[in-house]
């Protein structure tokens, strides 16, 4: 079983199919998951992470038809978002992984979510095909599904690279409370520890980080800090 650290339960207790057995799923997409969690069924919250995020995601109809996708996305595919569109998920791979596609999509629509190895997939409908491990949402948004992916040979450095990008985009800035939750994580609380410390509940905690999340265009709190740090938000 893939292993979603710090999830929604629900997901965690989700069996997923062979393939994926006993595989963890990268500390990034993990982190990327999260996020997206907290933005599910929320235009507005989802259409920032998915703007922003340095990892490549697409937006995908009931017929696997692309609808959207990120600019890292359209990077790994060198295709434009254009193209893409008149495109689906299988026209990206060859005819041996389409079982494989065959199997996530399935249990994504089954359970909600699917995660683990993904298929083969081509740098465009004629490159060289290149291994991923790839998330799947269903209905991140009423009837679209929403797929995350990294190719296995990425590198922290090179994911670093597309967050450096988007770093200094312009964001609303953080609320009071949320730099107090914020600096209480840099001091080393947990999130039932900030809730204790703030006289707050546990989820009003994992909200507000959602929100620094989304503000700061960062996958985790330990970006999260790290960014605010750098800024001079908290010491």
């Amino acid at each position: 079983m893939i292993v979603l650290s710090s999830l929604d339960s629900e997901f965690r207790a989700k069996a997923l199919p062979p393939y994926a057995s006993g595989r963890r799923l990268p500390p990034v997409l993990g982190d990327a998951l999260e996020v997206v969690l907290a933005a599910k069924g929320q235009a507005d919250k989802l259409r920032a992470v998915f703007d922003l995020s340095p990892i490549p995601m697409t937006m995908h109809d009931g017929g696997r038809q692309h609808i959207d996708a990120n600019r890292p996305a359209q990077l790994m595919a060198r295709s434009s978002l254009a193209d893409m569109q008149r495109l689906t998920v299988n026209d990206f791979m060859p005819p041996d992984q389409l079982p494989v596609m065959d199997a996530i999509w399935v249990q994504m629509l089954d359970t909600g979510l699917a995660a683990g190895p993904g298929p083969r997939v081509l740098t465009g409908r004629l490159g060289a095909p290149m291994e991923i491990v790839i998330w799947g949402m269903a209905n991140a948004l009423p009837g679209l599904h929403l797929f995350a992916c990294v190719p296995t040979y990425w590198s922290k450095d090179e994911i670093g690279v597309l967050e450096d990008e988007i770093e200094e985009s312009p964001g609303p800035p953080l609320t009071p409370r949320e730099l107090e939750v914020l600096q209480l994580a840099a001091d080393g609380f947990s999130t039932p520890a900030i809730a204790e410390r703030l006289i707050l509940s546990p989820a009003t905690v994992t909200t507000h980080f959602g929100n620094i999340y989304l503000k700061l265009s960062v996958p985790g709190r330990a970006a999260a800090v790290a960014k605010a740090m750098r800024l001079g938000l908290i010491a």
